[in-house]
């Protein structure tokens, strides 16, 4: 089947009721922002908690759009800002962002009030780390190779599937997906879904695009369709990726704000571990 083009709506839709839009300034207001930590959702609302800059750079010019994506969702969920204290450094600077990248722990940015003035200020050391990350991961590890599976299009049964699971692991579970765009050939970009909307033939999108990373954009899926389209993308399928990424996220911020939520979290996880484990186990010795 033909793809469908995507209807792109640059207007506010509605999502549901938004909570507070501007970025913690205090480890009480921070923990208090995340009793819910789907509420970290209504930070997209306004362009101050999102990157001042767009993808660019990177390894022969291609951009950095996976490490672009992953650095604004960790900013998200966490850091807090402290405007009153001496900015810093830009060595400092560096180190912040360092931390921000590896997800591990709270981060506080003096001199700021808001992620947009703080990675406007410091493009060049967010820019430098994202190309790190980059090369890390790309050359390394070789994960790029992470971003050449699936094909662009899919039958429509299979992408509707995709989308089910993606509305269960959003809107369901709070969660902000990262999603590897699928390009045919070997071009694979990014995105993070922040929110979804269940309407009467599909869903709604609502997507940080680091391409266009100042606001967020609705995206529609429509049932039959067997592909995404963007007029600057062409056709392409989302897949849902780093979901271990947005749980170390999830966990750091419970283990400051909420013990016993991430006790019983990590708990359920080395259940669900062990589980994996011996069904493998059980398979490979069945084999």
């Amino acid at each position: 089947m033909k793809s469908t083009i995507l209807a792109i709506a640059i207007l506010a839709c509605s999502f549901g009721a938004m909570a507070s839009t501007t970025a913690s300034q205090s480890m009480d207001q921070f923990c208090a922002d995340r009793s819910d930590l789907a509420s970290v959702k209504d930070l997209t609302a306004s362009s101050d908690n999102m990157m001042a800059f767009q993808n660019h750079g990177g390894i022969g010019g291609g951009g950095v759009c996976w490490w672009h994506s992953r650095m604004q969702r960790n900013a998200l969920y966490l850091t807090i800002y402290n405007p009153a204290e001496p900015k810093p450094s830009n060595a400092e600077a560096a180190e912040i962002v360092a931390k921000i990248r590896a997800g591990k722990e709270i981060v506080v940015i003096p001199g700021y009030r808001n992620f947009a003035e703080f990675s406007y200020e410091h493009q060049a050391q967010v820019q430098r780390e994202l190309e790190k990350w980059q090369k890390g991961e790309g050359i390394l590890k070789a994960s790029w190779v992470i971003g050449l599976k699936g094909d662009s299009t899919v039958a429509a049964s299979e992408l509707k599937s995709m989308m089910d699971e993606l509305y269960k692991y959003v809107a369901v579970d709070g969660n902000i997906a990262y999603e590897k765009l699928q390009i045919k050939g070997i071009t694979a970009h990014a995105w993070l879904v922040v929110n979804m909307k269940k309407n009467s033939d599909g869903y709604d999108l609502q997507i940080i695009d680091s391409n266009f990373p100042s606001q967020t954009t609705v995206y529609r899926y429509t049932e039959g369709m067997t592909s995404f389209y963007h007029q600057y993308y062409g056709s392409f399928t989302p897949y849902l990726e780093r979901t271990g990424e947005m749980e170390k996220v999830a966990l750091t911020v419970l283990k400051k704000c909420n013990p016993d939520e991430y006790k019983a979290r990590k708990k359920k996880a080395k259940a669900s571990d062990e589980t994996e484990t011996k069904v493998t186990n059980n398979e490979n010795v069945g084999g």
